[in-house]
């Protein structure tokens, strides 16, 4: 079996085959690692074997008596009981040419999405599917969570290559803006070597697109969803244009060009009195909302491809394009926690308490549009050499609209009257257009040496135009709401983020043989530089004269016809309303403070790797890599001023690993490796950034430090092909040094001031531990009838020391974003003679800390535990047409966030029904 392992290993591809078929045979593994077709011909032909590659899999099989013919239609996914899987394998179109074999690192997958799985499910997206992975859980739907570690601690690579910022909030990547009809494959490393990015404490997600097909081929996928509480229900609108459809503003909430420039003037304060009246008028006066009907969901698909053969040479190209609309209402509760503090002279002394100040009942409207285009190019030369081109553009926008109806309570935990009603709207977009070129070459005497390289241009945009809020209150149930200007009341708002990545690699193997050992030596270096920008300008309206007593005025219901030309002023001393900055609070050095930002980014990395195997069972993995990083940034109002270094570091990671496979059933590998978690840009630049899903305050802290990991893991794996039995037990330990967490903090002990400012903190150390347990199981039953069974459970343990001025009772607490345990269970029947299957999913998370609290008697906030229930069936419909029925959410668990003993959050997401048809032309 080594000299099979050798050649699919070397060649990039997964192995497929029966251990019978080359049970106590002793063959020589050719030398070098040239073409796969001479290789596999010279090793296979004298057993009377053959292979096939399907998809990123290698399948050996006993040859047939004419020999190896190339299938003239898809090659249906083996079954577990007829062969060992080494990793999922990917049934689909044959494809040709290499692909990018850049982001496939060593060591082997420990989990790889089995697309076959994915489709019969109904997802759609990238983030539904991650969650099929055991220990692993999406956090607001998009963001991802490795055994329990956020983004920061995860490296997600697109074909090799660094993904640029999609949106200011930290250091993660929304993975829903994936979809899935643009993936070849995806695979995740949760045990890392030198050759993996250094960041990759958690692991390491490589996300591959489609290849080029060995076969012409057109498939259209479209479908139509219903989602409960929503599709045609009424629902809140706020501003719509007339190409919000296709996930593009039609410029009606775009920058006037007069405040843009002011703003470089500094605050309204320092522009001219006539100036800054003009700029307060040409702001768009549509805040108001109003009810509209929510649509039904919608997808389309086309995506297709062509190669051509002539002689030596080969090549090909490959195309997608998506559209998917989606509608999402839900109903939320949440409470906000403030800290009311006691002066001395006042009864009971000096002294702070904090309580529930604020009950709050929410109606949000998500419409999101996702937009995804794909063109792949690829030539081969003799299978020596290969050259491929990737264009992707991916685009999500999201339209929300929300009112939040509040109740205040005093100290005493009463409702003192006081209502108010908040409005909300925004309209978001997320873009990123990325061109990769690639290659693959073998070279050398015998062709020993294998080079993989890529370079890769990013652009990424985030923008928020017209983000609108604002309030309006009252004294109690008798009294009418009155609108309130002024600071933390009303605000209109412009935010751009725009990064440019380039990124490079190159990597080379040298394969050497001597009686039972091979060795394989990989060495290589990764480049990154990334530059990004941009501003974000927040104003009001604040109340001068006696214009805020006008009851009449104040008790119109849309601050459109109360913000007007007539009552806009440009300076204090007239009745009117004056624009203003909104107060906004940040941790931002004077050198760091303005409306506008810059910021750069480089990453060097170089590293050499050792992979020595040993007859059949033993491997030997020992590497190094040194890596350093840096940050510069600037922040300004008039003009830009010297960048200032946030973060300048080196570090040299050691990896080392030990491989035993006693026998062909069972597989052991212990693993150690040394990772750096550098912080992002995000994390680092202190501006203001509102999560309206968690109703809280980000903003970056440029004191934050690299922590660095030291990660132990242990794998096991039995299989058994008669039984239809594939179990793996992983166990890991991790230490992590200056741990990075998101948290609450207090910045100013005071009345009325919120606890809902959130940033980035070191914590002195944390430690993480646990287990995942994987077992699957598939059974032939009277030649027709199939079941399978997959499953899966991860236990996972992790300790931060509190620190001892907090006086909290316990003296540790887990690890932000560490749930209690993730369980999942899928069960699948498939009759073979019609081809039509039903599957039941079902999945638990365990409570989990969610955001840390630094500051004395605010309680951390907890997610509680919840269950999720999915059900889908897939029958064909006619030639060529294939049609899937899926439910989401069956269960409709509630989503409970918990603040000592408070509700920070509590909503339920609904059901959602899915019909999607695909047709093969």
């Amino acid at each position: 079996m080594s000299a099979l392992y050798t050649l699919a290993q070397s060649s990039g591809y997964r192995l497929v085959t029966n251990p019978a078929l080359v049970r106590n045979k002793k063959v020589v593994a050719p030398p070098g690692c040239g073409p796969l077709e001479e290789r596999a011909r010279n090793l296979l032909g004298p057993l009377g074997l053959d292979y096939q590659l399907i998809g990123d899999t290698l399948v050996v099989f006993r040859a047939g008596p004419e020999g190896r013919q190339a299938p003239a239609a898809p090659v249906a996914r083996p079954s577990i009981a007829e062969v060992v899987v080494e990793a999922s394998a990917f049934e689909g179109q044959p494809t040709s040419g290499s692909g990018n074999r850049y982001g496939r690192y060593k060591g082997g997958a420990d989990a790889a999405l089995d697309f076959d799985r994915i489709h019969s499910l109904g997802i759609t997206d990238l983030a539904s599917a991650l969650e099929l992975i055991s220990g692993v859980k999406m956090e607001q739907e998009r963001y991802a969570v490795i055994r329990g570690m956020k983004g920061r601690y995860q490296s997600v690579r697109l074909n090799g290559a660094a993904i640029p910022s999609l949106e200011p909030s930290g250091q993660r990547v929304p993975m829903d803006v994936f979809p899935v009809n643009i993936l070849n494959q995806v695979d995740l490393r949760k045990s890392v070597f030198a050759d993996a990015p250094g960041n990759a404490s958690a692991g390491v997600v490589n996300i591959e697109t489609r290849r080029i097909p060995e076969e012409t081929s057109l498939t259209l996928v479209s479908g139509g969803g219903y989602r409960s509480g929503t599709t045609g229900e009424k629902v809140l609108r706020g501003y719509t244009g007339e190409r919000d459809w296709l996930g593009y503003d039609d410029g009606g909430r775009a920058l006037p060009r007069l405040i843009g420039e002011s703003a470089h003037l500094g605050s309204p304060d320092d522009w001219p009195e006539a100036q800054r009246e003009a700029a307060g008028e040409v702001i768009p006066r549509d805040y108001g909302l109003y009810f509209g009907e929510a649509g039904a969901d919608g997808l389309f698909n086309l995506s297709g491809g062509r190669s051509w053969q002539r002689g030596r040479h080969s090549w090909g190209v490959t195309g997608s394009l998506g559209y998917r609309n989606e509608w999402r209402q839900r109903s939320l509760f949440s409470q906000v926690l403030n800290r009311f503090s006691l002066s001395p002279e006042q009864e009971g002394g000096e002294g702070s308490s904090v309580f529930a100040t604020e009950d709050a009942s929410h109606r949000r409207l998500d419409n999101i549009i996702n937009l995804n285009g794909l063109l792949a190019l690829g030539y081969g030369l003799d299978e020596r050499h290969h050259l491929g081109a990737n264009f992707l553009l991916l685009r999500q926008s999201v339209n929300r609209a929300e009112q939040i109806e509040t109740r205040e309570r005093n100290r005493s935990g009463e409702y003192d009257g006081e209502d108010s009603l908040r409005s909300l709207s925004n309209w978001t977009e997320k873009q990123m257009a990325l061109g990769q070129f690639y290659g693959s070459h073998f070279v050398g005497p015998e062709e020993s040496i294998a080079i993989n390289w890529h370079l890769t241009s990013a652009r990424s945009r985030y923008t928020r135009p017209y983000d609108v809020s604002y309030r309006y209150a009252r004294n109690g149930v008798s009294y009418s709401y009155l609108f309130q200007p002024g600071y933390n009341n009303f605000r209109v708002a412009w935010e751009d983020m725009g990064e440019e990545t380039l990124s490079a690699g190159v990597s080379a193997s040298y394969q050497w043989f001597r009686d039972d050992w091979s060795v394989d030596l990989k060495a290589g270096t990764d480049i990154l530089d990334a530059q990004q920008d941009g501003y974000l300008l927040e104003y009001t309206f604040i109340a001068k004269g006696t214009l805020d007593a006008s009851w009449e005025l104040r008790q119109r219901n849309n601050p459109a016809g109360i913000l007007t030309p007539e009552t806009i002023i440009g300076a204090p001393g007239s009745d009117g309303f004056l624009l203003d900055n909104d107060m906004k609070f940040t941790l931002s050095p004077p050198e760091l403070d303005g409306d506008f930002y810059a910021a750069e980014h480089r990453n060097r990395a170089s590293y050499l790797l050792a992979d020595a195997r040993y007859g059949e069972r033993w491997q030997f993995l020992l590497g190094m890599r040194r890596e350093g990083d840096r940050v510069e940034a600037d922040a300004w109002d008039r003009q830009p001023q010297g960048r200032v270094s946030l973060l300048d570091g080196r570090r040299d990671l050691y990896s080392a690993a030990l491989g035993l496979e006693p026998s062909p059933r069972h597989k052991l590998r212990l693993g150690y490796s040394e990772t750096v978690v550098w912080p992002g840009i995000n994390e680092l630049m202190p501006r203001r950034y509102e999560d309206t899903d968690l109703r809280i305050e980000v903003t970056g802290n440029p004191n934050l430090e690299l922590a660095e990991a030291q990660n132990w893991d242990l794998r096991w794996q039995f299989s058994d092909d008669e039984l239809g039995l594939d179990t793996k037990l992983l166990g890991f330990y991790k230490t992590i040094d200056n741990a990075i967490e998101g948290v609450f903090f207090d910045p100013v002990i005071s009345n009325n001031r919120a606890f809902n400012i959130y940033s980035y903190l070191n914590s002195d150390s944390a430690s993480l531990y646990g287990y995942e347990l994987e077992l699957d199981f598939a059974r032939v039953f009277a030649d027709s009838h199939k079941l399978e069974l997959q499953s899966s459970y991860a236990g996972m343990h992790s300790q931060v020391d509190i620190p001892p001025d907090l006086r909290r009772e316990a003296e540790t607490r887990p690890l932000q974003g560490q749930p209690a345990y993730l369980g999942s269970l899928q069960l699948q029947y498939r009759h073979l003679d019609s081809d039509r299957s039903v599957s039941l999913l079902y999945k638990r998370s365990g409570r989990e800390l969610y955001i840390v609290s630094n500051s004395y008697g605010v309680p951390d906030v907890y997610r509680d535990p919840y269950d999720s229930l999915s059900l889908a069936f897939n029958t064909p419909l006619f030639a060529g047409m294939h049609g899937t029925f899926s439910v989401e959410n069956l269960l409709d668990s509630a989503r409970h966030y918990d603040q000592g003993g408070k509700t920070f959050l509590d909503y339920r997401e609904g059901r959602r029904y899915q019909l999607r048809v695909a047709v093969d032309f």
